[in-house]
């Protein structure tokens, strides 16, 4: 991660704090449609886990995915690259268009719409961009724009620029 103060959390667990951390191998590991991912805790969270966990929750072919992708260094460090570069770029067209956003660590960015939130979630998406809308967790003036493909993200901002500037 790139900002300084980043921390997963694992710092604590390591510290004794009963936390569970957990992750996703989601867009940086290449197979975010596997839907698998793990946890970090201490061993007694883990033991408690492992009573109440269904047996076989995660299917072989999930597994061997995950086990190829942790081991795949060259292609998270493109991944971390292009992602960096997808948020940098996504951050610039949101300064130039006057959009308050939230800087992010993730694959994603928060960027405030004011009153149109919902209207200019319902006309991108009629533009075939898929973001989600914010109302879900109290932010009925936000979208969540995940940071795509260099094209992607451009047809994204071409959009939301059409339909403020409307």
């Amino acid at each position: 991660m790139t900002a300084h103060d980043y921390t997963d959390g694992t710092e604590f667990i390591r510290q004794g704090y009963p936390l569970l951390t957990l992750k996703t191998f989601s867009k940086i590991y290449g197979i975010a449609g596997v839907r698998v991912g793990f946890g970090i805790a201490a061993d007694s969270i883990i033991t408690s886990i492992l009573k109440v966990k269904e047996p076989f929750n995660v299917n072989t072919l999930a597994q061997l995915a995950a086990t190829a992708a942790v081991t795949d260094h060259e292609h998270v460090t493109q991944s971390r690259e292009a992602n960096s570069r997808g948020r940098e770029f996504l951050y610039e067209a949101f300064e130039e268009l006057g959009l308050p956003y939230t800087k992010s660590m993730a694959n994603f960015v928060l960027v405030k719409l004011g009153d149109e939130g919902e209207a200019l979630y319902q006309d991108l998406m009629k533009k075939g961009v898929i973001v989600r809308y914010g109302k879900g967790w109290g932010l009925p003036e936000y979208v969540r724009v995940s940071v795509g493909t260099e094209e992607e993200n451009e047809f994204f901002v071409q959009a939301l620029r059409e339909l403020i500037q409307k």
